[in-house]
């Protein structure tokens, strides 16, 4: 919104300036009026409103972000000229005698028509809303790229209950499952799940860069699988979490104790990112876009006093639950819940306006060993491997109760949701970064050998049911790191380190995916501008690929060889960027996958 009123802001200084022009002949009644507007209307929304926002945005776009723009650059050097120019004409004015103060007043006249055509260049994907229609018609249209409001589904959700607008009460708060299912709320509370919009600043600053780039109504497509309930209220962005409008540190709180603490104080207030609620409540599931699950909030069956928020109605509907839960699990469990088809419908990511594929995990699972229905013993759906409690990096799954005092299982679902960002989760739990980092290390086996001269290294995904590594961009760096050193000890090879800056050194063996743009061009953070693929090595499931380095002559035998499959979540130069905006947030460490060391006599 507030592009859009810095829009309407500089139409003002436009319009009323263009009515000053002896072209109109507009009435000194009014004239003396407008040019009143004009002079000092422009001083106080330059002053209070441009500036302040011109820097901010020349800021985040130009320092932070380092996006070159010559429509920017521009439109910021046209800027210039008007407010110098209008500048002078108002302190030292233009009295018909002097070159200067004409040239100044041509300056200004004409600059400005060339302001709004940069203005529009610059901003072709922002618009004015229908509330502003009738006045803009009539000046101006700023036109945009992708008409997302009305051309483009951004979400595929659906809502059975035929509610078309939801209130925070239909999202019922995930600390009132904590009392029944403790362990399960505890594993969840520090997940990747549990923190997938506003404590999460990766997101956010991903979120905010897509609302700038390709206007707010754009966040939807990121806030269906990551915001959902905030979606379903027909909330245009995603706001950070506050108390009592402070706004607390949500990178390394435990346990989702703000959580807690809200719905002690707030029971009712809206709770972000992918909540108990949200999944269980999941009636259908399809893997053929963004967000593409079937949600049914209000029409479910509950249980006297369920919705209360009263400690002793809290009390009485745990347990009236308690004394027959049949009907609450039958509300809470699907049979799709076990399914990859239901994770599939966010692992699944497409670009709204191409429909190009920007995430496959599912789809690489269909093609892979593991989906095998025909051999139970084989087949593997997601939660085998996601949602399987590790032990000392095996499969162990817990037993017990996911209930106090419910039904003995052999294998209790866990809610660490183990996967890729072992980063996050660890900084609030260590057990849940345990997790993940211990199903990383099973996904990947090393062999090498070295013939001629040249060492082979051998990498196999044996362990992921999807390529290696997946995930959206290249935001994911999964690498070879090698260090070879002969008899006396010297190193005589080395690839894959690290450089001072926390790059991975130039020519260094990654296996990722980096998307371009039309123009062939790298599109790092502004990966919804995918047009080309420019580069795939990352390793399908249960295929092994082979490297050849080649070695220096005339080595002092034995070598040595030290071969690490290291694995990092983000790279550095995108932790820099969310640093920017979270100084507090550290680095990523890397997580070797898998080593290998051999001696070569």
């Amino acid at each position: 919104m507030k592009i859009l009123y810095i829009n309407l802001d500089i139409l003002f200084m436009f319009v009323s300036g263009i009515l000053l022009m002896d072209y109109f002949s507009i009435a000194w009644s009014y004239f003396r009026v407008i040019e009143f507007l004009h002079i000092f209307g422009s001083i106080t929304v330059t002053i209070l409103f441009v500036l302040p926002f011109l820097y901010k945005h020349i800021k985040e776009s130009m320092i932070i972000m380092k996006y070159k723009s010559m429509s920017g650059l521009m439109l910021g050097f046209v800027l210039f000229l008007l407010l110098l120019s209008g500048t002078y004409l108002f302190i030292i004015g233009n009295r018909g005698g002097d070159v200067y103060g004409t040239l100044f007043y041509y300056i200004h006249l004409y600059i400005s028509f060339v302001l709004i055509l940069a203005l529009v260049v610059h901003q072709k994907k922002f618009f004015f809303s229908r509330r502003f229609a009738t006045f803009a018609s009539v000046i101006l249209l700023f036109s945009p790229s992708y008409s997302y409001s009305k051309s483009t589904k951004l979400t595929n959700i659906v809502f059975t209950d035929g509610a078309k607008y939801h209130h925070s009460i239909d999202w019922t708060n995930s600390a009132t499952c904590k009392e029944c299912h403790p362990k399960i709320f505890k594993q969840w509370a520090d997940s990747n799940h549990r923190h997938l919009a506003d404590s999460n600043p990766y997101y956010m600053v991903l979120e905010n860069l897509a609302g700038m780039d390709k206007g707010e109504k754009f966040r939807e497509w990121c806030m269906g699988c990551h915001n959902p309930s905030a979606v379903s209220m027909h909330q245009e962005r995603t706001t950070h979490f506050m108390k009592d409008n402070v706004m607390p540190e949500p990178l390394f709180v435990k346990g989702s104790k703000n959580l807690i603490n809200e719905y002690k104080a707030h029971p009712n207030r809206l709770e972000q990112g992918v909540s108990c609620i949200t999944c269980h409540r999941i009636m259908d599931a399809k893997p053929v876009g963004n967000s593409s699950y079937t949600l049914n909030l209000t029409k479910r069956k509950k249980y006297l006093y369920e919705a209360s928020t009263t400690d002793m109605k809290v009390w009485i509907s745990h347990k009236l639950i308690n004394a027959k839960p049949k009907m609450h699990k039958a509300e809470y469990m699907k049979p799709l819940y076990k399914k990859s088809e239901y994770c599939a419908s966010c692992h699944n990511e497409f670009l709204p306006h191409s429909g190009r594929e920007v995430v496959g995990t599912y789809e690489q699972w269909k093609k892979s060993p593991f989906n095998n229905p025909k051999n139970p013993k084989e087949h593997k759906d997601c939660i085998d491997c996601h949602m399987t409690h590790l032990e000392k990096g095996k499969f162990s799954p817990l037993q017990g109760s996911s209930t106090l005092g419910g039904k003995y299982k052999k294998d209790i679902k866990v809610h660490y949701f183990a996967g890729g960002n072992y980063f996050l989760a660890g900084l609030k739990n260590k057990e849940n970064e345990s997790q993940s980092i211990q199903l990383l290390k099973t996904s990947a086996k090393l062999d090498s050998k070295i013939d001629k001269g040249v060492l082979l290294v051998g990498v196999k995904n044996v362990g992921a049911g999807h390529k290696l590594p997946t995930g959206a961009a290249d935001f994911r760096e999964l690498w070879l790191d090698i260090t070879v050193t002969d008899s006396n000890g010297k190193i005589v090879f080395s690839t894959g380190k690290l450089d001072k800056k926390g790059d991975i050194e130039k020519n260094s063996i990654i296996y990722n995916k980096i998307f371009g743009d039309k123009n062939g061009k790298p599109v790092g953070l502004f990966f919804w501008r995918y047009e080309k693929l420019l580069k795939d090595t990352r390793i399908p499931a249960g295929k092994r690929v082979v490297e050849r380095f080649i070695l220096p002559e005339n080595l002092e035998y034995p070598l040595h060889v030290d071969i690490k499959l290291n694995f990092r979540i983000y790279p550095q130069w995108v932790t820099n960027i969310v640093k920017a905006a979270y100084p507090q947030l550290t680095d990523p460490p890397v997580i070797t996958i898998k080593e290998l060391e051999k001696q070569f006599d």
